[in-house]
């Protein structure tokens, strides 16, 4: 979980370092965005950027923690006693009559 945390903020301070590297450079100005436009395009961009950064650290972390390997055991191998219930299950009533 630390690694995923690192990540994260690494990743997060890389994205910050270019919106200001472009904020002082005067490259919103030269677009002609007015202070509204810029602040939700600053949002925007942090809003997916988390996002997306966050659901890459848990596919990491999945993967590393062994889950993804167990769920995909499971689904290959499925538990005898499971079948032999399904089997003698009674499919539910259809009531639209």
């Amino acid at each position: 979980m630390k690694r995923a945390l690192l990540f994260v903020s690494v990743c997060l301070a890389g994205i910050a370092a270019v919106l200001v590297v472009a904020w002082l450079s005067g490259g919103f100005k030269r677009v002609g965005l007015d202070a509204n436009i810029v602040v939700a395009l600053l949002l925007g961009i942090g809003f997916s950027s988390l996002l997306g950064v966050g659901l890459m650290a848990l596919i990491f972390y999945s993967d590393r923690s062994g889950q993804d390997a167990e769920a995909h055991r499971v689904s290959l191998d499925p538990d005898p006693d499971e079948l032999e219930d399904s089997k003698n299950s009674v499919p539910p009533a259809d009531d639209r009559g």
